[in-house]
């Protein structure tokens, strides 16, 4: 599956966020093979038209999930459970992320750890 346009990108995430409510325990063995298909065509037009810059700060770090993911800053603050004042925060860089933040940032959008620890020096 190739996704080539921003209509496809949409329609594909649509699809996943639906397998996804199903519950990966009720798939079958058809969506799961789907959902595979999906996630791939999705990273692949996410790393081509939403790419995570090189040795990103954190502030490029939250930016970057907000454009990649489109989400407002209110969703991903209710995601991250954090408020949205401490969400501007980050993203200004007037505060750092404690460690709830790192690794519900780690688990929920599979960033890697060490880039976020390394976004902080």
């Amino acid at each position: 599956m190739k996704i080539k346009t921003k209509q496809d990108y949409f329609t594909a995430m649509a699809e996943i966020e639906g397998l996804y409510q199903k519950g990966f325990s009720k798939l079958n063995s058809t969506e799961e093979k789907r959902l595979s298909l999906l996630a791939e065509a999705v990273e692949v037009w996410e790393s081509i038209h939403y790419p995570m810059p090189i040795n990103p700060r954190f502030p490029e770090i939250i930016e970057y999930l907000l454009n990649s993911k489109h989400m407002s800053q209110s969703d991903l603050a209710e995601e991250l459970n954090i408020s949205k004042g401490f969400l501007n925060q980050l993203l200004h860089g007037s505060k750092s992320p404690n460690t709830e933040v790192l690794k519900t940032i780690h688990t929920k959008f599979q960033i890697d750890g060490n880039l976020l620890l390394e976004s902080l020096i």
